[in-house]
């Protein structure tokens, strides 16, 4: 899977802290260094961007919205 920087980076901060609902805000902050302006769409084109990426094409799925809240690795059980 080819990945940007900024793909890899996100991906990591989310498989880093797998099971971890981490907010919008706190992925701005660490991987932009911005402050979150909720009229900012970045993190979520950039988890959908990466979910093209690692979700679409496969059964399993790694990344969850929890609503309101944000984002969320799910480990894949075997």
């Amino acid at each position: 899977i080819t990945l940007t920087r900024k793909e890899f980076q996100l991906l990591w901060l989310l498989a880093s802290r797998a099971g971890e609902i981490i907010p919008r805000t706190v992925i701005a902050s660490e991987i932009w260094g911005i402050n979150f302006d909720s009229d900012t769409n970045t993190v979520d084109v950039a988890i959908r961007r990466l979910r093209a990426k690692v979700d679409d094409p496969f059964p399993e799925k790694l990344i969850a919205t929890i609503r309101g809240m944000g984002y969320s690795f799910v480990a894949v059980k075997k």
